[in-house]
């Protein structure tokens, strides 16, 4: 029996104008959540910070980390995974501080 042969697939390290500035969104738009998280822990209060919101936000972005894996999509896999972190922050800091 002849074996196929399938060609590894590798990672492009020579990024598009389009994929720069999406990597550059991918990674600074996730960020923009640090301040909800630094206020909450440095005030010691979650006063008028909706739980509800927060916690579904973090859910969604296990959908988004899920489907970015599975359909091969890096960008859309460390945004998620960036929002993810600092939506946990934001979650955990809710139920210590409310």
């Amino acid at each position: 029996m002849a074996r196929h042969h399938h060609p590894k697939r590798h990672f492009k390290w020579h990024l598009n104008p389009l994929d720069t500035f999406a990597y550059f969104f991918a990674v600074a738009t996730p960020l923009l959540e640090a301040p909800q998280a630094y206020q909450i822990y440095s005030r010691h209060s979650a006063r008028d910070v909706s739980f509800a919101t927060w916690l579904f936000f973090d859910l969604s972005s296990i959908v988004w980390i899920v489907y970015g894996i599975k359909r091969k999509q890096p960008a859309i896999t460390l945004s998620s995974l960036l929002y993810m972190l600092f939506e946990t922050t934001v979650v955990i800091g809710i139920l210590l501080y409310r």
